[in-house]
């Protein structure tokens, strides 16, 4: 280990990948000069995540605006710890512990950006003539980051008082709130009308603008991501996007040349954006390539009604539209498994009917999923799995055995043992125990692509 660690984040983490190898003159080197000589492609690897919330501020969403609100910090105790956000690295004493607390806490050395926009892209609902906070890609307030003080308190607060459309017919009253428990910034066990006038201001919740019935979640977050840079792709000009003109409204300090963007779509109903024809299913050319074009890895996350497998139907669609085209649930689904996302449903049918679904869940599998940002690595091209091979700091790392079942406990629940696994479900390699990277490591993967085959691996 090297004793002269940092005391910030891991640093970036270089997996060099390649494609199509030259065919002789070198096999007598070594692989550090052979990437040098045959311009290998290399992919970088960065702990940031700018982690984007496309919220449906429609009616329908109270409750499920509610649940997501009342969950929040499920998803950041996956990201922190008690100990704070930022190891410290004085002695060597705290270079091991803190090296233990990396393989053991790994989410607590994501960096993170947090924004939120909505499902409304429509910009004729809010209340100026141009492109209101939440419409068309502009970012709700500025952007919560790892850091700041309270980041769920400041989350809940942008979500609930500044994005989600209230009315007070679907708010709860609660006399017997306790002030002293808002002030205290305690989470409550329901979203009331007096927890809003508390968080909120006195009666200031229920003035945000009804956002529009025609979500979508797609074409937002592609605007989203146009307003975060200076020179956006072609993309964002498109002739349907309400772009163009007002692209002085720019989401300040949310996107960063490093690391992933994770999108996640919350709304109770599906995707309509504009670029697609209604009926159409694969979002790809009309919005992950466009979200590609911007350099970083981007991973859909999407909670919103499910599709019965058997019978091909929506399960529980949302309150006011029971019933959403499944091909617009069909298409936000596939955008999640083109991205190595997930999918997960906001409405379960329980005995009691139709009821949001354990938010608590989905932000744990959310939280999972960044964390694992840090310990896997995608490749960019299909390998010969028999080809890879993996170095850490210049030492080779051997691949994973699945364990014993028996062996597999809550202390040690790894479902490998240490060394590299691939996944082929997400073409990434993924490292567990005592092989993830630590601090400041460089990471190299070599393997041989199954389309354009070398004769030979070159070491």
């Amino acid at each position: 280990m090297d004793h002269s660690l940092r005391s910030s984040l891991p640093g970036r983490l270089l997996p060099l990948l390649f494609g199509t190898v030259a065919a002789g003159g070198l096999t007598g080197c070594n692989k550090y000069l052979l990437f040098n000589q045959a311009g290998y492609e290399q992919s970088s690897f960065s702990n940031e995540a700018d982690i984007l919330f496309v919220i449906d501020n429609s009616a329908s969403m109270a409750a499920e605006t509610s649940a997501l609100a009342l969950n929040f910090n499920t998803f950041i105790d996956t990201l922190t710890s008690a100990a704070g956000a930022t190891p410290v690295t004085e002695t060597l004493t705290d270079a091991v512990g803190n090296y233990i607390t990396y393989t053991q806490q790994r989410g607590r050395f994501l960096d993170y950006n947090l924004g939120i926009t909505t499902t409304s892209v429509d910009t004729n609902g809010g209340s100026s003539t141009g492109v209101d906070p939440g419409e068309a890609g502009l970012l709700v307030g500025g952007v919560v980051a790892k850091g700041d003080a309270d980041v769920a308190a400041a989350f809940r607060e942008q979500l609930l008082c500044d994005t989600a459309f209230w009315a007070d017919t679907n708010v709860p009253a609660d006399p017997g709130y306790d002030d002293a428990a808002c002030s205290a910034g305690r989470t409550p066990d329901i979203i009331s009308q007096e927890y809003l006038d508390c968080v909120c201001g006195f009666d200031s919740w229920n003035q945000n603008p009804q956002g529009s019935g025609n979500e979508e979640p797609l074409e937002a977050a592609l605007l989203a991501l146009c307003r975060s840079v200076d020179d956006p792709p072609e993309a964002c000009y498109d002739p349907l996007a309400p772009f163009a003109g007002s692209t002085n409204l720019v989401n300040e300090g949310f996107f960063r040349p490093d690391g992933t963007v994770v999108v996640v779509v919350v709304t109770d109903e599906g995707d309509n954006s504009r670029r697609m024809a209604q009926g159409e299913v694969d979002p790809t050319e009309a919005y992950i390539e466009p979200l590609e074009a911007f350099g970083k890895p981007v991973k859909v996350v999407a909670i919103t009604p499910d599709l019965d497998p058997t019978s091909g139907g929506v399960i529980c669609g949302s309150e006011l539209n029971p019933t959403p085209p499944t091909w617009s649930l069909q298409r936000i689904i596939d955008a999640t498994e083109l991205t190595g996302g997930f999918h997960r449903n906001i409405i379960v049918d329980s005995a009691d009917g139709c009821a949001p679904s354990d938010f608590s869940k989905h932000l744990a599998d959310l939280g999972n999923l960044l964390v694992n940002l840090v310990t896997s690595f995608q490749l960019q091209s299909i390998p010969d799995i028999t080809t890879i091979r993996v170095w850490v700091d210049g030492d080779e790392v051997s691949q994973s055995e699945l364990r014993d079942p028996s062996e597999i406990t809550d202390e040690t629940p790894d479902l490998y043992s240490s060394g590299w696994s691939y996944d082929p479900s997400q073409n990434s390699i993924t490292f567990w125990g005592d092989a993830i990277p630590g601090f400041n490591s460089d990471v190299e993967i070599f393997y041989r692509p199954l389309a354009s085959k070398p004769r030979d691996l070159p070491f």
